[in-house]
């Protein structure tokens, strides 16, 4: 009897992830899209609406019930973390452009994103979660890779110049 509460739990705490999960791509797609349209490089633009279409695409393929939850209360504080930024964001793309500071903490945030689904990959037990945790990870690890050195340059009265690092 133990082992089958001791199953219950685990799926209960997975569940729970991948409501997490899902708060963040459902928040991180809004931002891009809307992101994506404000820009004016060309190659962010692309690298925001790619980012959107695969935030959107991992939010289909998690299960109903990670759907159906709502805002998860106790799911990791990083990825709630992370969610929070993009809500703000976004609410504050409604009233401003894209501004440097914004892509500048991006660059950051996107790492910690990548750091917070590691974490959950590891804490899961599900194969099916693991694998769909794993493909977001990859995608969102090769999008930043590319993303990075663009949200490094900074537009200085119709010049690019680079950060120094």
């Amino acid at each position: 009897m133990q082992y089958a509460g001791s199953a219950k739990s685990e799926y209960a705490e997975e569940e729970r992830i991948l409501s997490g999960v899902y708060a963040v791509c459902v928040a991180a797609q809004q931002f891009f899209h809307q992101a994506a349209q404000q820009v004016t490089d060309s190659n962010l633009r692309y690298k925001f609406r790619e980012l959107s279409n695969m935030h959107e695409a991992t939010a289909q393929q998690l299960p109903a019930t990670a759907k159906q939850q709502g805002i998860p209360q106790d799911y990791s504080s990083e990825l709630a973390a992370v969610q929070f930024w993009y809500l703000h964001q976004h609410a504050a793309l409604h009233s401003q452009p894209v501004v440097q500071s914004v892509l500048t903490e991006l660059a950051g945030l996107l790492l910690q994103q990548l750091h917070a689904l590691k974490q959950l990959i590891r804490a899961v037990h599900n194969r099916r979660t693991k694998v769909t945790l794993a493909h977001l990870s990859a995608a969102l690890q090769m999008a930043s890779d590319q993303l990075q050195p663009l949200l490094q340059v900074l537009p200085v009265s119709r010049q690019n110049l680079q950060t120094k690092n």
